[in-house]
């Protein structure tokens, strides 16, 4: 079968920390994590990091306690999206059909591109594995099979580097002998619902009274037992919108006052905002994220009257939500806040002059935010900004000069400073 299969996973291996070594060789037999400092947690971990017990979403200071030597890495998003695109980039130069699943991993489909790449689908995808490395230092795992599920399990069975196949007439006697959680597709709720209902393997679930497993997943059962059987009709498609999107803040210590929260609510708001109108997209939906210092969550959401993309309306709701569930003293560590989009419609542009007083309030706020848009672009993020966020330390970014901005009145080395005053000169 191995040259008749076409749908594949590709999965980069440690993804944050493999850039990181591979921009700095320094690192590379060292233990790494990206994440933050102090209270945050690890957003990944390398695979020497992983030998002392190291995983993501593991708590920093825990991670630290595991291994003393460890590198802690702030993460670069931004980096990082650029290099998951240029990879991207190349499996789109094969097939039409990539799916991404996030920044570091996507499905590609090579039916049909034999006769194009003069090449079976696995031999095009072991080219692809070796120029990944060879061009951009770093490496992926490819799992090959028939279908979408088994191809994302296959992905994870050989890394880092590895290239596994799971052959669709073998399937379900391969899975058999795996445990339920391997299924891509079944969640972690309900794979720990069948372990307690005395399911742990595929064999198992196969094997079950049908009532005990429709007792487990309802609807779900039958899509799950097909997964057990090696069966996913699932295609591999390229337009996946996304369904939400969301920022959140650690915070160094924790917070208990509801201005502070208020200001750091309008910080990820306009983060959110900027995204929204980046992609495109609108919510009618905003959803507060806090947790308390015993890491417990509380999550509430404000379903909003019209669909929008402005910040000020994003931070309007997230501020009634926090203003409703905080106070009497309770204290926070941590502050979110997300936006659904799975109803993403198109909206109007914004119109008209800011001093058209015959307009509703909201209009005039949707043009003063515009406005301020255009300004943030012509002159960088922090040449205009709330009470809010200055006190919520924004003072401290004012005069930064932003990539490829020109700071108005900077003085060139050896330049005298037109007027410029002594220290103490009032």
């Amino acid at each position: 079968e191995l040259f008749s299969l076409s749908v594949a996973h590709i999965d980069c291996d440690a993804f944050y920390c493999s850039v990181e070594k591979r921009d700095n060789p320094e690192l590379l037999d060292k233990p790494v994590v990206v994440g933050g400092e102090g209270r945050g947690v690890v957003a990944a971990a390398c695979y020497i990091a992983r030998r002392y017990g190291i995983h993501s979403a593991m708590p920093t200071w825990q991670a630290k306690r595991a291994c003393p030597q460890l590198v802690i890495l702030p993460p670069r998003m931004a980096h990082y999206q650029a290099v998951g695109r240029q990879i991207r980039h190349k499996m789109e130069a094969l097939s039409p059909l990539v799916q991404p699943l996030s920044v570091d991993e996507a499905f590609i489909d090579l039916s049909g591109t034999q006769k194009l790449h003069n090449a079976p689908p696995a031999l095009v995808l072991a080219r692809l594995q070796a120029d990944i490395k060879d061009r951009l230092g770093l490496t992926v795992s490819v799992g090959l099979s028939g279908n979408k599920s088994l191809a994302k399990i296959a992905s994870d069975q050989d890394k880092p580097d590895g290239f596994f196949v799971i052959g669709m007439k073998g399937s379900e006697s391969w899975l058999s002998g795996q445990p339920v959680t391997i299924l891509f597709g079944l969640g972690k709720a309900s794979a720990a619902r069948l372990n307690r209902a005395g399911i742990s393997s595929c064999a198992d679930l196969l094997a079950a009274d049908r009532g005990v497993i429709r007792a487990q997943l309802g609807s779900d059962t039958d899509r799950i037992l097909n997964l057990a059987r090696g069966i996913d009709p699932r295609p591999v498609c390229p337009e996946r919108a996304p369904k939400s999107v969301s920022s959140e803040t650690t915070f160094a210590a924790d917070i208990s006052d509801t201005d502070r929260l208020i200001q750091t609510a309008e910080v990820i708001c306009i983060k959110l905002s900027r995204e929204l109108k980046a992609k495109k997209l609108w919510t009618r939906r905003v959803t507060l994220k806090l947790k308390y210092p015993d890491h417990r969550l509380m999550t509430r959401s404000r379903t909003l009257s019209s669909s929008t993309q402005m910040a000020h309306e994003l931070f309007a709701a997230a501020c009634h939500l926090i203003r409703k569930e905080t106070g009497a003293g309770q204290s926070y560590r941590l502050l979110g806040v997300g936006v659904d989009v799975s109803d993403a419609s198109a909206g109007g542009a914004v119109v008209s002059d800011l001093l058209d007083r015959t307009d509703t309030s909201r209009q005039r706020r949707d043009r003063l935010e515009a406005a301020i848009d255009v300004l943030h672009e012509k002159m960088g993020d922090n040449s205009l900004m709330s009470g809010r966020q200055l006190s919520a330390g924004g003072s401290k970014m004012q005069g930064q000069k932003q990539p490829g901005q020109k700071q108005p009145g900077q003085k060139q080395p050896g330049q005298k400073q037109p007027g410029q005053k002594q220290p103490g000169q009032k």
